[in-house]
């Protein structure tokens, strides 16, 4: 359990620094979603590639063992990942951010009534305060535009079901370990999304920014890398409570860039401000112990 919410705590982590890489390239480039969602994604495919041969199993060459969940986890990330790009562009990353928490009802819920899973008390706590604290968080660096939070909500119910389909993946290679399972299958899932998004290529003009989204691209795979990890540990109902910490990383990721005088930082924030994130990341903290205590 331990390592699963390091690799969690690790993918949050790393999540939150390329949400500021995306701001940034975003606003320096004033490129549209889709063509900075295919210059990451042909970057991590690259990656994924690289790391494909050291990783690899036996099984990868029967692909009627994994190709369904694999298909099913690509799509529906696709579609998640596309309407987090809008979400972003629409308002901003420290207020976008927190508000994925609300993926960790969309787990518990398509857990209960889908995959019949049973939860304790403890837990359940835990996801309502999870969700509690993102949308607290959230509100925090003020209200979120309506069509921003639409595509917040797509964004979720898609990272939700790409959630579940990546864990049946990683449980498809149960030959080898739960991390090297996991290496595999996050391969697998970004070297497919990587050949998608070459239908693309051609149509981007300045083939130079592919360099400029690389530091975000990077982050992102290493992310990704960890949460498949975290996953294949503790599942992704917990894996999503340890994950939506990236709330909390977030709003002091964005303090110190302010304090520091970074030029895409958002101001500084007010004492009444500052209070209520502080207030709502405990209850992050407070939710992570209470699905901790339940789970054991």
């Amino acid at each position: 359990m331990t390592t699963g919410i390091i690799l969690g705590l690790m993918a949050a982590l790393l999540q939150s620094i390329t949400y500021v890489f995306n701001a940034t390239f975003s606003a320096r480039y004033q490129v549209s979603a889709v063509t900075q969602f295919v210059l990451t994604h042909l970057i991590v495919g690259g990656l994924s590639l690289l790391v494909l041969p050291w990783v690899w199993v036996p099984q990868i060459l029967q692909p009627q063992l994994y190709i369904l969940p694999l298909l099913a986890a690509m799509l529906t990330f696709l579609a998640g990942q596309i309407a987090l790009y809008r979400a972003i562009q629409l308002s901003v990353a420290s207020r976008v951010s927190p508000l994925l928490g609300i993926k960790v009802l969309v787990l518990a819920l398509v857990g209960v009534l889908w995959l019949h899973e049973q939860y304790q008390v403890e837990q359940w706590l835990g996801v309502l305060l999870c969700v509690t604290g993102a949308v607290w968080l959230s509100l925090s660096g003020g209200t979120v535009d309506r069509s921003a939070l639409l595509w917040v909500v797509i964004t979720c119910v898609g990272y939700g079901l790409s959630d579940l389909f990546i864990l049946e993946l990683i449980q498809r290679f149960d030959t080898v370990s739960p991390l090297h399972a996991a290496g595999v299958s996050v391969s697998l899932c970004y070297l497919m999304v990587g050949l998608i998004c070459l239908v693309w290529w051609p149509r981007i003009r300045n083939r130079e920014l592919l360099l400029a989204c690389f530091p975000g691209a990077l982050s992102w795979f290493l992310a990704v890398a960890c949460l498949f990890g975290c996953f294949a540990f503790i599942g992704v109902v917990f894996g999503g409570i340890v994950q939506s910490s990236r709330g909390v990383i977030s709003i002091i990721l964005g303090l110190a860039l302010a304090w520091w005088g970074f030029r895409f930082a958002e101001p500084m924030p007010i004492r009444r401000v500052f209070v209520q994130r502080f207030s709502a990341a405990s209850l992050m903290l407070v939710a992570i112990t209470m699905f901790t205590l339940g789970a054991t």
